[in-house]
């Protein structure tokens, strides 16, 4: 009886000390989470209002701003972040507008974003026929992976990243736009084609068509 005891003592240690030692291996990676996620926004937030052209400034300090068309960013939460490069051209609102249902045709160009303007090399999908052309003079063969014809999306299909949709809707046709993410809204802790596992995004979109 006593050495069964003991033997039961023993056993509730040891699930004790494995039980903790989840605990802080699960507080660690969260922790780590955390922080590259702070390092992200960050970095996203400093370019866009720092080395990006034309600089740009939160939406939500327009009323501050004295100049007569503001370039700014739009953000949602901590890890989405638009800008609308075509948003003061003339007539754009006559436009066919995107809704939640809308079937669109776009030209993207989608790079890991590395907090400074993207270069070809961490391009990691597109359908931009001088992308495609610019990794061929790289010597890339591009023929049996990279299409230049415009891509057709349907939203709400679940076609392509619900972040990218909501940056998507409430822009017209003809828009231009870059859309950068955080790994959080963008591919999570998932290894995606050419995307490390925990990358920030930005996307290139031109709004070629709305249906």
């Amino acid at each position: 009886m006593r050495l069964y005891i003991v033997m039961n003592r023993v056993s509730n240690i040891f699930r004790y000390i494995f039980m903790l030692g989840a605990m802080l291996l699960a507080l660690a990676c969260e922790n780590e989470t955390d922080s590259v996620l702070t390092s992200q926004q960050n970095g996203i937030v400093n370019y866009l209002k720092g080395s990006h052209q034309p600089r740009l400034i939160p939406e939500i300090d327009l009323g501050e701003s004295l100049d007569e068309e503001p370039q700014f960013f739009t953000q949602w939460g901590l890890n989405a972040f638009r800008y609308i490069a075509s948003y003061y051209e003339p007539e754009r609102t006559s436009r066919k507008i995107i809704e939640k249902n809308s079937t669109i045709k776009i030209v993207y160009s989608a790079y890991i974003f590395n907090n400074s303007a993207p270069t070809i090399s961490a391009l990691f999908a597109t359908n931009d026929p001088a992308n495609i052309e610019a990794l061929q003079d790289l010597g890339l063969d591009t023929s049996y992976e990279w299409s230049s014809e415009p891509m057709t999306v349907k939203l709400g299909k679940g076609e392509m990243l619900k972040s990218l949709e909501r940056a998507i809707v409430g822009c017209y046709e003809g828009d231009t736009l870059e859309v950068y993410l955080t790994f959080q809204e963008g591919y999570g802790d998932n290894f995606v084609g050419m995307v490390p596992v925990k990358s920030a995004v930005v996307w290139f979109i031109n709004i070629v068509s709305v249906n």
